[in-house]
């Protein structure tokens, strides 16, 4: 499902790296803000100062998010949204990330630290204003780790997108994969499907309206991704959708922000999601 080889080295050049940096920089999915740290944040970073930077704020339900944020807060945390669509990121590090890094060196150091595909590479090569590393839907493909400097007073280090080498909780398999930090085969897009189209339908059910025409069927997953598909004229012989394209298409469109603003955990429920 993913590479624990290259993520065991990632965690590797982490560990190695971080007694030269004087912050933590956690890019987070605010769509997932508890399920995209799905990696030993406590053990890794120890006693580093640990910002964490909300990602595609822009398409999360800001209300559900201010709360993890608020909760964050109150565990010491120091957290900053943003939208790397439309963020300068130059100035975002200076003027809003560089005043919590501690300055023990000569400039102020940060590791840049994330799961796949939550936008860190993005971050990097928007502010260098150049593809320094391979962006892709593709997990884990940043391979190895690079200096950024952002000014004389600042320097990032960029590294590999890292996850739990196991992951066994499926609600937290479900929201990574949503979220595209995971590839899967048949079966586990099937569930992280699914799982959308519940979440959904309890909790934004009026996204689902928008997404096939009314009247359409919105009690079984299954029946609902056909219907989707027959919209975007994924038609097989004899008039039926085409479940297999409609679905992965239905994947890409919930990580893309397409269907609305959601927020796939609250802090409520916690104790149900944690790992």
């Amino acid at each position: 499902m993913w590479y624990p080889g290259h993520i065991k080295k990632a965690k590797e050049s982490i560990k190695k790296n971080l007694k030269i940096v004087d912050a933590v920089l956690e890019l987070l999915d605010a769509r997932a803000p508890y399920a995209s740290r799905a990696y030993e944040y406590e053990s890794l970073f120890r006693n580093k100062q640990k910002i964490l930077i909300m990602n595609k704020y822009d398409i999360c339900d800001q209300e559900k998010t201010e709360k993890w944020i608020d909760l964050y807060k109150e565990k010491g945390y120091v957290v900053l949204k943003t939208n790397l669509k439309s963020e300068n990121i130059k100035k975002f590090l200076e003027n809003k990330v560089a005043k919590h890094i501690p300055l023990n060196y000569k400039e102020k150091r940060a590791i840049i630290v994330g799961v796949p595909n939550v936008g860190k590479s993005t971050f990097i090569n928007r502010f260098k204003g150049k593809k320094s590393t391979t962006i892709g839907n593709t997990p884990g493909v940043t391979k190895g780790v690079q200096w950024i400097t952002v000014n004389k007073e600042i320097k990032i280090l960029d590294t590999p997108g890292i996850l739990f080498p196991e992951l066994y909780n499926k609600s937290i398999k479900n929201k990574l994969m949503a979220i595209g930090s995971i590839k899967g085969d048949d079966v586990t897009k099937d569930d992280a499907v699914f799982y959308i189209f519940d979440y959904l339908k309890v909790n934004y059910p009026h996204y689902l309206d928008n997404i096939v025409e009314k009247g359409s069927s919105k009690e079984n997953a299954y029946e609902f991704i056909l219907e989707f598909a027959k919209k975007r004229n994924f038609i097989k012989k004899g008039g039926i959708g085409d479940y297999y394209r409609g679905r992965n298409t239905f994947l890409k469109d919930f990580n893309d922000g397409i269907f609305g603003r959601v927020t796939l955990e609250s802090p409520e429920d916690y104790e149900q999601i944690k790992i």
